[in-house]
């Protein structure tokens, strides 16, 4: 497994350090276990199933290195695309059922998939094209259209009759999201080496998130579990080794595990019979050695598990079902087996929570125990900046995606522009008194100014909220300490240069710190209380244009409840404006999956599949 893109770039280094240990390895075997010749041939297999495994390690690290991934992954999906629209011709687009959506979900490496053929009229260059399903046949004499069983679009998984993939039934419905989540993952992958997204400006993109994803009762949940899975397959094609195992020795992977532990065991064996053999004047290290095999069978069998729980492994079975028409017409007893193989639960990098940070809260904060770590460890981690303390992280709740989402409805049903949380207080009728909030000169500023109005409203006005306003209290101040915990911890996953986040971000540390009224404060309420009576303050602090907008706030809503909804309005629509970024910036996000993903980043992933691409200038753009 890698651990960031500079492992998966560097897999010479990688493998010259496995050529050295393998070599070593060796000698031992070679030199030392002359003594012990019952016990060579156990150790000699598990050496060479072992070399197989580096083998498949390097592979793997070699086909996610850049280069590779451009040339053999990532070059026929863009292929594709380009030509995909004019491949559904004049079939219905129905988001909901995948009609008119060609998105390849299997078989786009295969060469026979592909025909080279010269454009007819209007030509100077030679069209890559392909087609799943269908008789053979050609558009408009420009390119070849052949049918081929292997190559799998999510359309085709949708026609499929048979009744493992047939609603009503919840797992068809979420084996159907899993191969979707492939096909998505292909498609967001060209984002990362800087492919143009050729379908990002066709109507049916925008329409496949809003009258596909978000459709039904459970958009909400089934929007960000397709989006999860889809990032997990990202994770995987860069971090470990499943791309590989899934594309190229699909049946050898599951086959070593097993191996593996077939070996450790007869080793094992072996040395319980010389243990019990008084007569041999040997003395068996049994103990030890039996406590490594069993740590070593563990983990190859744990392996084992991952490889079949994984989405990998899920999508080539469905593979194997759509193009294959015997499996459709099985018996139980396999059905059975391939229904355990398929509730096999999966893995991913994601937890499901969002990091918090709270500026009043941790502007004073000392670092003794970060100082320690730091020094212990020979400089090895870093130590935290001044006044950054992590909080405690919380679970992404059902409120917060569904104002997420609705704010997100909102925009794509409109066919508006993305806004800076502009857009909801207008639609709440206070954007006149609040608009100067929202017109500050960054993104950052502007975060920061609404995350403090936001702690003030919640310790200094609605210390005890109803069980009513609750829910819209959790979900404002979760998402205001996400969007401050960006700024502190991954300022590159935000609009503008992270250097510039991070100095607006320690001046304001500084600033507070520095506050005369405020040395000494020690509680939330204290601090709160005394920001407030320096509101009406002219001094040109963004604690004091936070503490300005919290007293707005409360004269311009006196309702706590609606005050409350337009701040949870806002912080939602504030991080769906963030979320967009160029190619450039895409990097940061895949670095973000390699420490286990952030929330910003599957809302980036979402609005790039509904063709939003980047963030507006100004809030005039549309998306």
């Amino acid at each position: 497994m890698a651990y960031n893109l500079n492992d998966v770039e560097n897999w010479k280094s990688f493998q010259v350090n496995h050529l050295f240990k393998g070599g070593l390895v060796i000698y031992i075997v070679l030199v030392y276990g002359q003594a012990v010749p019952e016990y060579q041939k156990p150790l000699w297999a598990i050496l060479v199933v072992n070399v197989l495994q580096s083998f498949l390690r390097i592979k793997s690290m070699r086909m996610a290195s850049k280069s590779n991934l451009l040339s053999k992954n990532v070059k026929p999906i863009v292929e594709y695309m380009e030509r995909e629209d004019q491949l559904a011709g004049n079939q219905p687009v129905e988001p909901g059922e995948m009609e008119g959506y060609r998105y390849i979900v299997a078989g786009e490496h295969k060469p026979r998939n592909y025909v080279k053929r010269n454009r007819i009229k209007n030509a100077s260059r030679s069209l890559f094209c392909s087609f799943a399903g269908g008789a053979s046949r050609s558009l408009n004499g420009s390119f070849v259209v052949i049918e081929d069983p292997d190559f799998l679009t999510v359309d085709k998984i949708w026609r499929c009759k048979g009744r493992l993939l047939q609603p009503p039934s919840e797992r068809a419905l979420r084996l159907r999201d899993v191969c979707l989540s492939m096909a998505l993952c292909k498609m967001i992958n060209r984002r990362f080496l800087g492919c143009e997204l050729y379908e990002a400006k066709l109507p049916k993109t925008r329409d496949f998130v809003l009258k596909g994803l978000l459709d039904g009762d459970t958009r909400y949940e089934r929007a960000f579990r397709v989006i999860e899975v889809e990032l997990g397959f990202v994770y995987d094609l860069y971090y470990t080794r499943y791309p590989y195992l899934y594309r190229k020795v699909r049946y050898f992977a599951l086959c070593l595990p097993v191996t593996m532990v077939i070996l450790c065991s007869w080793l094992t064996y072996e040395l319980f019979r010389e243990h019990k053999d008084p007569t041999n004047g040997k003395n068996a290290p049994l103990g030890t050695t039996v406590a490594l095999m069993a740590v070593v069978t563990f983990l190859e069998a744990f392996q084992l598990y991952l490889h079949m729980a994984s989405g990998w492994f899920k999508v080539a079975l469905v593979r194997s079902y759509v193009t294959k028409y015997n499996l459709q017409q099985m018996g139980r007893i396999r059905r059975a087996i391939i229904d355990l193989l398929l509730r096999l639960k999966t893995l991913g990098p994601w937890e499901g929570k969002l990091g918090q940070y709270s500026l009043l809260q941790n502007y004073n904060a000392t670092r003794r125990i970060s100082k320690c770590v730091y020094y212990l460890t020979l400089c090895l981690v870093d130590k935290d900046k001044k006044g950054r303390n992590r909080g405690k992280l919380v679970k992404l709740s059902t409120q917060v995606k569904k104002v997420v989402i609705d704010s997100l409805m909102g925009t794509l049903e409109s066919g508006g522009s993305l806004t800076n949380g502009a857009q909801s207080l207008r639609n709440n009728r206070v954007y006149g008194k609040l608009s100067w909030a929202c017109n500050l000169h960054t993104v950052a500023e502007t975060i920061l100014v609404w995350h403090i109005a936001t702690t003030i409203c919640k310790h200094e006005f609605d210390a005890a909220p109803s069980d009513q306003d609750s829910g819209q209290v959790s979900t404002a101040s979760s998402l205001s300490q996400y969007c401050a915990y960006l700024i502190a911890f991954v300022p590159d996953l935000l609009p503008g240069h992270s250097f510039d986040s991070a100095a607006i971000l320690d001046k304001s540390i500084e600033d507070a710190r520095t506050f005369a009224p405020l040395q000494g404060a020690k509680t939330m309420e204290e601090k709160c209380r005394i920001l407030m009576s320096n509101s009406n303050s002219s001094e040109d602090l963004l604690i004091i244009k936070g503490a300005r907008l919290a007293r707005e706030l409360t004269e311009a809503i006196h309702d706590s409840a609606l005050r409350w909804r337009v701040l949870s309005e806002f912080w939602a629509e504030m991080l769906l404006y963030v979320a967009p970024c160029d190619d450039s910036k895409a990097q940061a996000h895949l670095e973000a999956l390699a420490r286990g993903g952030e929330f910003i980043t599957h809302l980036w992933a979402l609005l790039t599949h509904a063709g939003v691409l980047n963030r507006p200038v100004n809030s005039s753009e549309a998306v």
